[in-house]
Formats: structure tokens, C-alpha cells, sequence
């Protein structure tokens, strides 16, 4: 059988080195490589395997999420959000996004109790997933910290929608004290407000991983507090993914491994 990722880029994605680990270990024979395709190509890379047997399906990236829901029905998660990460081929294609699930077994995997007041940087695709999972896990209050406050909107409404108290503020406004800061930026954006963003928090979430660490997760090593990262989320997603697509079990920890790993490797390079 085959699956693979697809995105624009592709070629950077760990998503093969956790699948293929999650076929050693399943002692499953598939393969699944890294596809770059552009928006362009998207509609005949994928319609040329919807109806190929040998095909399972596929994992999607950036920036493909919201397209590839034109490709299968998708599940609620996907719905909300706007965008999925799973696409599973059959008689009745499907799109799933597991980044949702995804962040709450990262989250429970390092024995955190559920938080209740975060504060959040960014209001793209990754954001509004991240939302999804505090609201199913009981948040109920969330800062939205934005640069321009304006195109938080929908990320505000959305919380509203499920039951979460939220305000938007300038990013570099005072946070008061939560259980979690979550970047979902890049780092050279996040780095100013660094020290005051650790210091609020009692965990610490950038989506980053590479190169790591960033700003945020220095200042929030010094200020002692918990900190995931973007290989936490990899992973976490990783294990209803490789469910969906082949019917076999993968642990958080193995998938965290075989992600870190490969790191290692390309950094030995």
C-alpha cells in the first residue's frame, strides 16, 4: 500500500520518518515518501489516486489544508477549523484533522492537568485547531494575542462559538498569569515579548521546532517552565493519522522518537 504527505513545500516534513517507523513496528509493508505539489497540481495529484486501490491516503501540509477539503467529507474538526490534515481514500473519501486531537494527547502525554486560562499568539489554521482542543479539553478564558488584532476575528468568534470567554489584544500587552502560552508565529516575532510571555505562563507551546530553541522557549527555560513544541504536536497528530490511514496503532512516544531522530540525522548531514 501506499500513503505519503503532500504540501509546498514537502521535502523538510518528518511525517515519513514517523510512518515509516510506524510500519516497522506494525510490520506493515507500505511506503510513504514526501510529495512537493503545488496548488496548481493539487486536483490531478490527488483525483489520479482517489480511485487507486493501493492507495490509502494522505497526509497534508501547508498549504494545502484548506483545499484538500473538496477531496472527501470532512469530520467536525476539519469543519471548524477550515482545514484538515488527513485525507483517507475508499468508497467514501474522508478528511480528518488530527492536529486537534492531536495537541491534547501532546499535552496529556507530559501528565498536565487541562488548562483553563491560556493566551495565544497567531490566528491561522494552526491557531484555530489549537482553540478547538483547549474548548474540548475545558478552557475557558483565552487572550488572543495578535500584531494586527483586527484579523483575529474569526479566531475570537470561534472560540465564542464553543463556549470560551476570549479577548484579542496587542501583541506586547500585559498577560496575566495562565496556564498556557501558545505561539503559533515565527520566532523572530514572538522573541521581544519573550521574557514577559514565559514569565505569565505555567507551560509554554511554539509550534517551532527547527531550528530550536527559539527565543520563547529560552526565556520559558529560565523562568522553569514546561515547554512543548512543534515536534510535540507532530507527534500527537501522528497517532490518529496513522490510525485513519491504516488501521494500526502508534504510541505518542514512539512517534516523538522516530520525529527527534530524524532530526538528528539531517543535522549530522
Amino acid at each position: 500500500m501506499f500513503a505519503g504527505v503532500v504540501g509546498d513545500p514537502a521535502g523538510h516534513s518528518l511525517s515519513p520518518a514517523i510512518h515509516r517507523d510506524g510500519y516497522r513496528s506494525n510490520g506493515l509493508e507500505w511506503r510513504y515518501d514526501a510529495y512537493t505539489v503545488t496548488a496548481e497540481e493539487l486536483d490531478g495529484f490527488v483525483t489520479a489516486r482517489l480511485d487507486d486501490p493501493a492507495w490509502a491516503g494522505l497526509s497534508v501540509t501547508a498549504p494545502h489544508k484548506e483545499a484538500i477539503l473538496a477531496y472527501g467529507a470532512p469530520d467536525e474538526a476539519s469543519r471548524l477549523v477550515g482545514g484538515g490534515n488527513t485525507l483517507v481514500f475508499g468508497a467514501e473519501p474522508a478528511v480528518y484533522n488530527t492536529d486537534v486531537p492531536g495537541f491534547a494527547v501532546a499535552w496529556r502525554a507530559h501528565g498536565l492537568a487541562d488548562p483553563r486560562r491560556a493566551a495565544l499568539l497567531g490566528n491561522g489554521a494552526t491557531a484555530r485547531s489549537i482553540v478547538l482542543a483547549l474548548a474540548r479539553m475545558g478552557l475557558r478564558e483565552l487572550v488572543v494575542l495578535a500584531r494586527r488584532p483586527e484579523r483575529a476575528a474569526s479566531l475570537i468568534s470561534l472560540a465564542a462559538d464553543l463556549g470560551v470567554d476570549a479577548q484579542v489584544r496587542l501583541l506586547g500587552d500585559a498577560v496575566e498569569p495562565v496556564d498556557l502560552v501558545a505561539s503559533t508565529i515565527p520566532a523572530d516575532a514572538a522573541a521581544p515579548h519573550a521574557t514577559d510571555l514565559a514569565g505569565s505562563a505555567r507551560v509554554v507551546f511554539d509550534v517551532v521546532y527547527d531550528p530550536w530553541p527559539t527565543p520563547l522557549t529560552d526565556a520559558a527555560a529560565v523562568e522553569g517552565r514546561m515547554v512543548l513544541n512543534g515536534l510535540d504536536l507532530l507527534a500527537g497528530q501522528a497517532v490518529d493519522q496513522f490510525r485513519l490511514l491504516t488501521g494500526h496503532a502508534v504510541t505518542f512516544e514512539q512517534c516523538r522518537s522516530a520525529a527527534g531522530r530524524e532530526l538528528k540525522r539531517r543535522a549530522s548531514l
